[in-house]
């Protein structure tokens, strides 16, 4: 039985965080500056274990440490694939705008969009109607339209 077979994989961070307050605890009764580290390291361990015991986030719960990286990463998003990757509505089978109202819509936030669209008006195919500044008189008003014979 090996050492890492103690603890699930998932948990790797949170147990590296504890076995590190744990030696820099030790390194503290040598040496003072041993605090720093293991003050920064018991911060990381209190936020792990507050992380497991929780009941809001299954994500905190089930990867204590670890889904903090993945918040972050969700927040830095938007930056990464402007300069990076492709556009909201680019991915396939569902966009990112899409699935951004989903997740939305099942934590019960506000999931309505302002005014305006984010997409490419000007592309070819995209339809709209627009009002006309100066209407036209039309001479007929019979908009029936015989179908077959």
């Amino acid at each position: 039985m090996q050492i890492f077979d103690l603890v699930p994989s998932r948990y790797y961070a949170l147990a590296g965080a504890v076995v590190v307050t744990l030696f820099a605890l030790f390194g503290a009764l040598f040496d003072w500056r041993w605090l720093f580290l293991a003050g920064a390291a018991g911060l990381v361990s209190t936020v792990g274990v507050y992380d497991l015991l929780q009941r809001r986030h299954a994500i905190l719960r089930n990867y204590p440490i670890l889904a903090h990286f993945r918040f972050l990463f969700e927040t830095i998003r938007p930056e990464i694939r402007q300069y990076l990757l492709e556009g909201d509505h680019e991915a396939v089978p569902f966009s990112r705008a899409q699935r951004s109202l989903v997740y939305q819509r099942a934590m019960n936030v506000e999931d309505r969009q302002p005014f305006g669209t984010g997409k490419d008006v000007y592309l070819a195919g995209y339809e709209w109607i627009n009002h006309s500044l100066r209407p036209v008189h039309i001479e007929n008003s019979d908009f029936r339209v015989m179908v077959g014979g």
